[in-house]
């Protein structure tokens, strides 16, 4: 028995830091957000799951779905806007590695599915924005990462700034 647990602690041990055996790596975060609309901004959640494929030991694509949440106060209205958001970024990540991690940028584009709420009227805007981010990236375990980091998402007539929590876990 003790043989077995010491080759397996061997094996952990001898894994890369990096979570990518196969390249591809999923993951989900939480964090909080500052959405801005007309002029104004609310901070607010976001959630969501995302999957990253490593091109190389720097460079890596990503791909996810982020849904969102804040109520933002409407110009000239003692009413509050109540925004829903569904992001499906796209990026180009950039490592840069660490003893333990890595320090990141990516950027890309976004799909976004916005509703803004006002006193029962309903206003939908969909399109192609630009998304970007920076962060840090722990393997404090083999296969498994942790991310802190930060995230902005132009949406149209929303903005989103938002600083998230993530687990990953390498395939």
């Amino acid at each position: 028995m003790k043989k077995i647990l010491l080759a397996a602690t061997l094996a952990l041990i001898c894994m890369p830091a990096s979570a990518d055996i196969l390249g591809l790596s999923v993951g989900a975060s939480v964090g909080a957000a500052s959405i801005e609309y007309d002029g104004n901004s609310e901070y607010g959640f976001e959630y969501g799951i995302n999957a990253t494929y490593q091109i190389n030991d720097i460079f890596s694509v990503n791909a996810g779905v982020v849904q969102g949440s804040a109520e933002v106060d409407a110009s000239g209205n003692a009413t509050k806007n109540d925004i829903d958001y569904t992001a499906f970024p796209l990026t180009l990540r950039g490592d840069f590695p660490l003893l333990i991690g890595s320090l990141y940028a990516k950027a890309g584009t976004n799909y976004y599915d916005v509703d803004r709420e006002l006193s029962g009227i309903t206003v939908t805007d969909d399109g192609w924005g630009f998304t970007g981010g920076a962060g840090v990236v722990l393997t404090l375990i083999p296969l498994v990462d942790f991310t802190l980091g930060y995230e902005y998402r132009d949406m149209g007539d929303v903005t989103n700034n938002a600083v998230i929590f993530g687990v990953g876990i390498g395939l």
